[in-house]
Order: structure tokens, then sequence, then C-alpha cells
């Protein structure tokens, strides 16, 4: 079927498109062919992109393409900044997280495919169920190169099925299939099921049964251990009963300067592999980054009251590469290969290797959270995370409250259905991942969010409800990291750990002047309030940069090799485009600005940038037992940061600022 032309007009679309009824060539009920379209039909040659967007409508059973503009590309480069445009222009304020109205997207950014080290990923974006705002998580792996190559940059999905589904896009045409065989299933045993049933050689996102009951941090699955992990995309897939999106393409996008980009992809393996933090990330994977954090007195234990344990080699990096690991797995064109697989063959921690090992967070929220220091049943609990599909941040900093409420005297184990809430027993925080996967139990309360049970337990338990926007904490303790703290509190999508710069970078030296970062900053203590708020702005300006692309933090500067300016390079290489680092960060700045201003329509605004009680607290022992965050400390950074950025003292952007961003539509 052949592209019509528009025939939706206004300011949904970034370009024009075809539709069809999923019924026009249908075969059974089971299969039918919504709508189909391959590439060499298709007009104008965008390098670096498939060139199309597909819309899904479940509830109607149509689908229909877009053309992506190359000036839209230019102004959101793809991933982040493709979903936030989309999803601020078409969503209206109010839009039920969990009803049909809300619009699920998947894209990917123009490096998706070039085979530079770092760029396999690909985002999941929403109006997120559980902070009620701005929600998108990305995942590394096959999904987001298989989907452009399938003839695809994003997929975006509204309406609700009748029935589980899921959508098969090979070739630039898309199917929506019978998915009743596979509801229910775990997700690699659906995943597998899935790729019988379409191509052995196909890439699936899938979810769990976490995410079909609704689980308000139900996660997003590839590859069996590929987690796009926050912000319960998972839980807007089962409202839809979009059991999985199956992708499968070998028409890989055109680039410009395919000499050149073999030239780069070669000299960023050279400097990975020379890289002190690409060596460490594949000797012991992300949890090399354990010890180190906890000698520094910057690790959480038992629900972030401590930042330092005498326990914490039992579950580092060195500790799991000389006990639990049995492989290693890397991206296509990664030498980093920081993916761990572990083997436990037998007893009540016996894990099925298919969904990996647990990473430097999962260790953290699932272990010494939890006050649980044996691998085993870390590595157990991290593989029901996987198969429920669930986040284990959430999962953990939810289990870790609920044993300090029972510690406290708050929950009672009547209240546990039995469960003993004692720190470190393995069992119940077994017994929790299922509760929470189910809706059971103590579950169901903790499937809500931090915010939201603290409020409804009360008692003084928000205090200690470790979460900004009812997003948990990742494992990095904000006393220690000030500015981390400030990016937890202004982040789009609640507590993030990858949305801002890490205060040890900066204290280590780190400098990238073409972005921002001089020697203005250089050497920053991390325990310092002075200068965060411009070191997180100029930092979240880039990160929704790299969002966009879309890359890996390890592989790019700070944490690895590649610089701004040679990010700039890949991105000529590919697309042709004369991008400066300048450039780079005000496309960044203009996706940021874009998703604060979703959240402002949601009602959120500087009320919401906050962090837990706890935060102002001195910690008991350890080299950062003095560093503390109060209410006025963040007070005072938040005017620091709102100034910095041109918004109002109530974190409004200003009608200059987004002039200058070209966000006055808006």
């Amino acid at each position: 079927m052949r592209d019509r032309g528009s025939l939706r007009s206004g300011s949904r679309s970034p370009g024009g498109g075809g539709r069809s009824p999923a019924g026009c060539d249908a075969g059974t009920p089971q299969e039918r062919l919504c709508w189909g379209l391959r590439r060499k039909e298709m007009c104008g040659v965008l390098k670096g992109y498939a060139g199309r967007i597909l819309r899904v409508d479940l509830s109607t059973g149509t689908a229909d393409s877009e053309a992506v503009p190359e000036e839209w590309a230019r102004a959101f480069f793809g991933g982040r900044g493709f979903a936030a445009d989309l999803l601020a222009r078409e969503l209206a304020a109010g839009t039920d997280p969990l009803g049909p109205g809300n619009k699920f997207v998947i894209a990917t950014g123009p490096l998706a495919g070039s085979g530079v080290a770092g760029s396999t990923r690909h985002i999941t974006a929403c109006r997120s169920p559980l902070t009620s705002g701005w929600g998108e998580a990305n995942a590394a792996g096959r999904f987001g190169p298989m989907m452009k190559a399938a003839g695809f940059d994003a997929i975006v999905v509204e309406g609700r099925a009748e029935r589980p589904v899921y959508l098969w896009v090979t070739g630039g045409r898309v199917e929506i299939r019978d998915a009743s065989g596979v509801w229910g299933l775990f997700t690699a045993d659906a995943r597998e099921a899935l790729l019988r049933e379409t191509h052995p050689g196909a890439e699936a996102a899938v979810i769990g049964p976490a995410g079909e009951r609704g689980c308000l941090f139900a996660c997003v699955i590839s590859e069996n251990d590929r987690a796009a992990g926050r912000s319960g995309t998972g839980a807007v897939m089962g409202s839809k009963n979009l059991k999985a999106v199956v992708v499968h393409g070998e028409d890989p996008a055109p680039v410009h300067d395919e000499e050149r980009l073999a030239a780069l992809r070669k000299e960023i393996v050279r400097l990975c592999l020379e890289h002190p933090n690409c060596r460490g990330l594949r000797e012991n994977g992300t949890a090399n980054g354990i010890g180190p954090h906890d000698a520094l007195g910057m690790f959480p234990h038992r629900n972030f009251r401590e930042g330092t344990s005498p326990r914490v080699g039992e579950v580092d990096g060195p500790t799991m590469t000389r006990t639990i690991l049995s492989g290693r797995k890397a991206c296509r064109g990664c030498p980093v290969a920081c993916r761990r697989v572990v083997e436990v063959r037998e007893g009540p921690f016996a894990v099925d290797p298919r969904y990996g090992g647990p990473e430097l967070e999962t260790i953290g929220a699932l272990g010494t959270c939890v006050g649980l220091y044996d691998l085993r049943a870390i590595a157990k609990a991290n593989e029901l995370c996987n198969k429920y599909g669930l986040d284990t941040i959430n999962t953990g900093l939810s289990i870790a409250w609920a044993m300090e409420c029972s510690e406290r005297g708050i929950l009672t184990r009547a209240d546990a259905g039995g469960l003993d809430l004692t720190w470190g027993n393995a069992e119940t925080v077994l017994a929790l991942i299922r509760q929470i996967a189910e809706g059971e139990g103590l579950g169901a309360l903790l499937g809500k969010g931090l915010k939201a049970a603290s409020a409804e337990v009360g008692r003084g338990s928000e205090e200690f409800a470790m979460q900004v926007k009812n997003q948990a904490f990742p494992v990095h303790m904000p006393r220690g990291k000030v500015g981390q703290g400030l990016s937890y509190a202004t982040s789009n999508r609640g507590a993030c750990h990858t949305q801002g710069i890490h205060d040890t970078s900066i204290e280590a030296g780190k400098t990238a002047p073409e972005i921002g970062f001089t020697d203005r900053y250089r050497g920053l203590s991390s325990r310092s309030k002075e200068l965060k708020a411009e070191v997180e702005a100029l930092a979240q300006n880039y990160r929704a940069a790299q969002d966009s692309l879309i890359v890996c933090r390890f592989t790019s500067w700070d944490y690895g090799p590649t610089t701004p300016a040679m990010l700039c390079e890949v991105l000529h290489a590919v697309t042709g485009w004369d991008v400066t680092p300048e450039e780079l960060m005000l496309v960044g700045e203009r996706v940021f600005n874009l998703c604060r201003l979703f959240n402002l329509r949601e009602g959120f605004g500087r009320k919401d940038d906050t962090l837990p009680t706890r935060c102002g607290t001195n910690l008991p022992e350890g080299p950062c037992r003095d560093s503390v965050i109060t209410k006025a400390d963040l007070d005072r950074m938040l005017d620091e940061y709102y100034d910095f950025r041109g918004w109002t003292r109530d974190g409004v952007p200003t009608d200059e600022t987004l002039r200058r961003l070209g966000l006055q539509r808006l």
C-alpha cells in the first residue's frame, strides 16, 4: 500500500503520512496487516535516518506513517528529543497515563545502526503513570538499530486493543498480531516465542506480568536483560494490551561519509580500549564502581541511612567477577562489554542465565539498601525483576523503605502478611518482588511508588521515602554528591543519576570547554554546594543531547573517551550536518526545557523539585558524615539553578528563554 499523503492535519505531525484500516488487507482475526511502505517508495533521503515515524492506533486497528522533516530532525535529533516534541504537542493536559489517550513512544536517533561504540540505544516515553509527569526510560542493545533498519525512527502507539496484541514491524510494514498465546509469560519466554513466530533475527521490546497487571514501575525489556527501567513505561504498554513490539530489518539508513565514519569507529574503539574507566567496566562491569564509592562514603546502605559498610567487599565488582560471573556481553561495535552473565546453578537462588547479571544500581537497590550482602540472592532478585519486567531501582528502594518502616514499628508483620521485614532477609526480598509484580499483599502498596505508599502509610514514613516525584533514588548519595542531589531534585522524570553529571568527575578535574565545562568548575569538591547549579544545568543539557542522538554514557565524555567535539564529527559523518558542540548543547537545552514544559502543564513546579528530609541529616560515619543538603541549601541552589537556566524563581522558563530555544509555541 502506497503512502497517499497526510490524512491528519494540525500540529500533531512533523510530516505528512498515509493511513489505512487494519482490516483492509486482513487474513485471520489473529493476524491483520495494518500498513506497509518500503523505503524505496519514499521521497527524499535523510542521511542517518529511516525517514519515517510509524503510528498505530490500537483502538481502531489503524496505522499510518509520516515523513521526518530534516528541519525537525536537526532541531531535536531523535530519541528523547523526538519523543518530547511528539508528546508535548499531542497529549492533552491531564491525560490518564493508563488510559487509551496516553501515547507510548519508542524512538532512536541518527547514530543508531552506525556501528559506533555506544550508539545502540533506544528510548521509551509517555506520560508516566508513576510520576504523572514526563516519563522516559532507555536501553541499549539490538532493538534501536533494528527498528531503524525495519524502516522507522520512531513508533507512536495510542488507544487500547480489545485483546492482547503485539506489533510486528519489518521491511517498512507493520502488522497487529494476536498475543494471547504469550500474554502472562515471563519476558524471555515471550521474546523467544515471538521470535519463533516472526523471524529468528528479530528483536523484541516486551513487557512481563508486572506490566500486564499495571505495576506503576513496570519496565520494558529487550534481549532478556536490557531494561528500559524507569518511569513505568511498561505499565503503559500493559494498559494498551500491548505485549511487545517486534522489529526486524535489513535496510540500513544511508550515511553521508562512510569512509570517515569507519575511521571514527576504529578510533573510538581504540580510545575505549585504552581508557581506564572502560577497562574497569570490561573487567568488573558497572559494579566496579561500588568499592570506590563506598570508600568515599557515597554508597547507600540500609535505605540511605549509611554511606559505607565493612561488608561492601562481599558484593562489589571484583567479588562478582571471582565468584558468580560466567560471561560478558557487548553491544554491537562496543569493546567495553559491560553486560554481565552470572551462574548460580543450585539452591534457592539458582538463576536463569538468560536474564543477565546485576548491575551496580541493582546491587545497591536490591542488596546494600535492603541490608543484603549475598551476591547469589541479589542475582536471583535481579533475575526475578527482569522476568516480571520490573525496574530494579524502584523495586529495591520500596522494599528498603518497608524494612525501615518495620524496624520503626510503622509496619507490623501482620501488615506484611507474615513476612519477616528484617534487614537482609533474602526470602522476604524475593517474596516481595513477586508480590509487587502480581499486585498482591504488601506488594500492592509498594507497587504504587514510594511517594504514594508513604503518603498512604504516613506516621513520618515520608521522611525516609527516598524518592523525587515518586521515582525512587538511584544508588548515589546526594549527601556526598551534592550536585547529583540537585539533579535528582530537578530531573524531569524524577530522581535520576543519568540526567546530570557526577560530582566526582568534576572533582577529578574533568573539563570540556567546548560545552561550557571550563576551568571555572575544575576540582570542585563533591560535597561543595558552590557553582553546582551551573554544573548540573550544563550537564542536564548535554545529557539531553546524548539521549536524543542517542548514545551511551560509558563511551562518551565525561565517563568515556568520546569528546563532544568527536561526537559532532560522528554526527557529521552520518548526517552531513556541520553541528558544533554549541549547537549540540542548544538542542539539549531545548529538549530539557521541553520536558520541563510538559511537567509544568501537568501541575508540577518548584514545589516538586525537592529532596527527602533524610538528605538534610548527618550520616553516622564515613568521609561524608558532615555533608548534608538542608531545605535551605536546596532552596538557595534552586534559585541559582533557575536563574542560570533563564527561568523564573517559580521554575518556569521565561518568554525570552522560550523564544531563544524556539519553543514559544508552547
